[in-house]
């Protein structure tokens, strides 16, 4: 049996959690030590979905379910395609791709959890690339996503991962010209005060240069969807299709947690 672990680690400075103006990052502190109290123990601070995480229709809706209220059967030991669309930075999913690499792809079968493997979640390139790991990630246009909504709805499936840091199109809105780009230290994430001004002026309907606005497609995928971003690893997966478990931080009331994700190498 061969798993592997696909989430993200937790720690100081991690560039998912820590770009946009949103973002409240990693901290971890002491409160008590090993030389003073004879064991460790820490306080912890962080983005709700922060690192690898799993996105819910209850970010849209007032209705859906949120993170202690869904049912966990779809979650475990869910058996998942893996489907290969490299893309490179600033790459966009596009209706096509799907139509080429999933739409008749050989393993896909009813039911099945959808894997879309761009190649930008290998092994260790978050840490080498830091907040160009968030920045510049692959990410799904907006008629990409609705295009595999429609084809993963037919098939009867709702369950989508992906190895890109962030599922909008993030390079076309407002908060990446205006915020992520300037230099870590000009854009202290919330709850600094330039954090929280920035927030008070943004409103999700703005699209710069006339485009679509930021995380349309996002939108498009929460609705219909539960999404895992953020995964790493999975350039180990030698598989076709992988037993999947996802595992969020069950925080009462919550539109979307931090979580863990193991996928269960199986054969064709």
């Amino acid at each position: 049996m061969t798993i592997h672990n696909l989430t993200l680690p937790l720690y100081p400075y991690m560039p998912v959690g820590n770009v946009w103006a949103w973002d409240a990052p990693f901290r971890r502190e002491a409160t008590m030590t090993r030389e003073r109290h004879g064991v460790e123990q820490y306080a912890f601070s962080f983005h709700s979905e922060a690192g690898t995480r799993l996105m819910i229709a209850a970010c849209y809706d007032d209705d859906a379910p949120r993170i202690d209220e869904l049912d966990y059967t779809e979650y475990v030991n869910r058996r998942t395609v893996v489907v290969d669309i490299p893309k490179g930075p600033d790459g966009e999913l596009t209706p096509e791709d799907f139509d080429a690499h999933l739409l008749n792809h050989p393993h896909f079968r009813d039911g099945d959890g959808v894997l879309v493997r761009t190649g930008w979640g290998r092994a260790g390139r978050f840490r080498e690339l830091g907040d160009d790991y968030a920045r510049r990630t692959p990410h799904f246009s907006v008629a990409g996503a609705e295009r595999l909504v429609e084809i993963m709805l037919e098939r009867g499936t709702t369950l989508l991962l992906t190895d890109c840091a962030y599922v909008g199109n993030l390079g076309v809105g407002f908060m990446y010209p205006e915020w992520a780009q300037r230099e870590p230290w000009d854009r202290p994430p919330f709850p600094s005060d330039q954090a929280r001004a920035y927030m008070r002026h943004y409103t999700p309907a703005r699209g710069a240069g006339g485009g679509a606005p930021d995380w349309a497609a996002s939108v498009v995928l929460h609705k219909d969807l539960s999404i895992i971003p953020a995964l790493t690893n999975v350039d180990l997966i030698s598989t076709p299709h992988v037993n999947v478990t996802v595992l969020p931080l069950v925080l009462a009331g919550a539109e979307g947690a931090t979580c863990t994700v193991f996928a269960e190498e199986v054969a064709a």
